[in-house]
């Protein structure tokens, strides 16, 4: 079965490239100012069949969503279509994100003709099920959770729908142990009730079922103290997560709420007065102008196929103050009794989790941006509780590993069995893997300057401010020229340090990428207005304790002292170049030689998933390599019992991974334009652009700057707004 979807997608997308071949220029679409939903409409997903299912996956689904909740959707190719519905929101009591459920929809009669086409309309976020003369459409309304399920008659037949609701967990679950933690959660059964609208089911997380609490518990369980358990509202006690299933008498209507509400009968009431048929038109104008935005499209059809699906999929889940999951998504579809579960369980790691986020910025989609700055801005409270309780110092800072809802660790991070104890320290964490990695602290804060750049909106650089004020008080050591001794760190989760006390013989000294992350956050807060002159003053005392990055033999290196082997696969010496940026050709296209011998001399080669290489080499201005990367990173089929193209395999993350497709899609944005990082946002276009490529592209930059242009035969045209901008805008050649 897995072969069979394999062989589909390659031979589809040998066709595609053959076809972008043959056209050339004229191969991209000529009305992305005037008609962009056209445009993209040629990279519909469209099957004449269904690929035998399995026993683990529903393997013919395609995915709409709104930003908030999302579905997949499904035919049996005989009357029934179905949807699995999903939402950012909906977390049980174990703090593991969960399906809301599955609506089957059933037209009588069966149609007569059994001839077979579904569809994703991505310019609408629509699919259509045509069976015979029957047609269905199901979307879900860009400006509410309402899902609307339609259909139409080809020819004199009058078709009747029926809708039945399959609980996503129809029985209680006893001892349930979330993968990382150490305690065990009752997790209650789903239940359906009616309603004077339709029925209504849901799923709630009692204030103390059986007794527990996940949030007291975890704030025992990682030493936080009373202050956090007070000043930290507790996100999951009765969130009722659910939807309703109603009729306007020709449409299927399928509302979805989460909401922390007093009780259940609560939580029915608001989800009844939600009820309503949402305006398609009005839905349809939303993506017209998410497209109208920013594109894309080059001369290898699978490449602007590939960066086109996976935006979609990046709006239809990125709207709400939550990361996206990088492990699967809203996206995955476990058969029963594996509904739920996704490897690396509710949490999100900041490795995984920051990397759909870089290529929102060009791409103007702030909106989902802001969707996590949001997120983290909720759980600041909580980095600075803990910040004090740990460390006894101002500021705030995030773990790697971080709760969506509360912003603490994962428990066996923590360590299980410590709460109480202060042996080792309170500030500790067991895991080796990540115990003393915060850089993501930094990376965080440099979206917010980035937002801020965008935009001019202040409101997420408290996090900036909070962040470099840990920073400046975290190590008190310093070297013979007054710089800060980062002791003990790590290289991310490659150089570690593991045990405590840590051992110096066997443990990271000045990391290169918490270093590269003090420097460009300092640098971008000083270039704004922000702050008080006592915050400013903070800002610069920092940076004149920054070691200088850790360099040796004419390149950049991960740590000015290293453990003696490695535990990952991460090339930490070039977290100067991406995400921090302080090597890159639109910043000193004449002073790259360090990182350029880092890159040619790089540890790890591979480049899938979550692996850097390709934005590196586009960073650096690598036209020829970051072209290679991208065409192999396009030409990955769907995960093993997937079959919609852009649901990418398990790599490092779980399928659908989120990761693979995020990585490619910033490196072809860094291809097409990068920024000098001065307070002007000076931007240059085709920094590592091959000539053998044509061209169309629509990006934003800093300052409300849009940049459109075409490359063709390697020349390019191009368009700035506001045209005060022009000066700031320069080009290189195409290599």
């Amino acid at each position: 079965k897995a072969t069979v979807s394999v062989l589909y997608w390659v031979v589809m997308m040998r066709i595609l490239s053959l076809l972008a071949v043959v056209g050339g220029v004229s191969g991209l679409c000529s009305t992305w100012d005037s008609d962009p939903v056209s445009c993209v409409r040629a990279y519909n997903v469209e099957w004449d069949d269904l690929l035998p299912e399995n026993a683990d996956t529903w393997v013919n689904t395609m995915p709409i969503g709104n930003g908030v909740v999302g579905a997949n959707v499904w035919s049996d190719g005989v009357s029934t279509v179905t949807l699995l519905l999903s939402s950012v929101e909906a977390w049980n009591e174990a703090s593991q994100i969960i399906k809301v459920g599955i609506v089957n929809v059933t037209f009588s009669p069966a149609p007569a003709s059994k001839t077979f086409k579904q569809t994703l309309d991505v310019g609408t976020g629509t699919v259509t099920v045509s069976i015979g003369s029957l047609s269905v459409s199901a979307w879900v309304d860009a400006n509410s959770n309402t899902f609307v399920i339609d259909h139409t008659s080809s020819d004199s037949t009058t078709y009747t729908a029926a809708s039945t609701i399959t609980l996503a967990r129809p029985t209680p679950v006893s001892n349930f142990k979330g993968q990382f933690e150490c305690m065990n959660y009752d997790i209650s059964a789903d239940v359906i009730v009616p309603t004077p609208k339709g029925q209504a089911f849901y799923h709630r997380n009692e204030a103390n079922y059986h007794g527990q609490n996940y949030f007291k518990n975890m704030v025992f369980e990682q030493n936080l103290g009373d202050a956090t358990y007070s000043s930290v509202p507790d996100r999951l006690m009765n969130r009722t997560t659910g939807g309703l299933v109603s009729t306007d008498g020709t449409k299927t209507l399928i509302t979805v709420l989460t909401a922390q509400t007093g009780s259940a009968d609560d939580w029915v009431s608001q989800i009844v007065g939600l009820v309503q048929t949402p305006a398609k038109a009005s839905s349809d104008a939303w993506w017209a102008s998410f497209w109208a935005r920013s594109h894309i499209e080059v001369s290898d059809a699978t490449v602007s196929r590939q960066y086109l699906l996976h935006r979609y999929l990046q709006a239809c889940q990125s709207r709400a103050p939550y990361p996206l999951k990088f492990n699967g998504m809203i996206y995955t579809t476990n058969k029963p009794p594996q509904l739920d579960y996704r490897q690396w369980g509710g949490r999100n790691w900041w490795q995984n989790a920051r990397l759909p986020y870089y290529n929102m910025l060009p791409a103007g989609d702030l909106d989902m941006l802001k969707g996590l700055l949001d997120g983290f801005l909720a759980t600041l409270p909580q980095a600075k509780a803990s910040t004090l309780h740990y460390y006894n110092i101002s500021g705030a800072y995030w773990n790697e590993y971080t709760d969506a809802l509360f912003g603490t660790t994962h428990a066996q991070s923590y360590g299980c069995n410590r709460g109480g104890t202060d042996s080792p320290p309170y500030w500790y964490m067991d895991d080796q893997w990540n115990h003393y990695n915060f850089q993501g602290s930094l990376d965080l804060s440099l979206f917010a300057l980035d937002y801020y750049a965008y935009t001019g909106d202040d409101s997420y650089l408290v996090i900036a401010d909070e962040v470099l004020n840990f920073y400046r008080q975290f190590r008190a050591a310093r070297d013979a020229n007054g710089k800060m001794i980062l002791y003990p760190t790590q290289s991310l989760e490659t150089w570690q340090c593991p045990g405590y006390p840590p051992n110096e013989n066997n443990c990271a000294t000045n990391d290169l990428p918490t270093i590269a992350g003090m420097m460009i956050v300092s640098e971008k807060l000083l270039q704004t207005s922000y702050g008080t002159a006592a915050q400013r003053a903070n800002w610069v005392a920092l940076q004149n304790i920054i070691p200088p990055l850790p360099v040796y033999s004419n390149q950049l290196q991960p740590c000015e002292k290293c453990p003696p082997g490695t535990s990952n696969v991460e090339n930490t010496e070039l977290y100067a170049v991406h995400p921090y940026r302080l090597y890159t050709r639109g910043r000193n296209a004449s002073d790259l030689d360090l990182a350029n011998e880092a890159f040619k001399n790089k540890r790890f080669t591979s480049d899938d998933g979550w692996n850097q290489n390709i934005m590196d080499a586009a960073l650096l201005g690598m036209a020829a390599q970051a072209q290679d990367y991208a065409v192999k990173r396009a030409a990955v089929g769907p995960a093993t019992g997937y079959r919609f193209p852009a649901f990418m395999p398990h790599e490092q993350d779980y399928p659908p991974s989120a990761d693979h497709l995020s990585v490619f899609n910033n490196a072809l944005s860094y291809m097409i334009m990068q920024e000098d990082e001065t307070p002007q946002h000076n931007l240059h276009l085709l920094p590592a652009w091959p000539c053998n490529w044509d061209l169309d592209f629509k990006l934003l930059g800093p300052l409300n700057t849009t940049v459109s242009g075409t490359v063709q035969g390697g020349k390019l045209t191009y368009s700035v707004s506001p045209s005060s901008r022009a000066q700031s805008v320069q080009a290189f050649p195409c290599q």
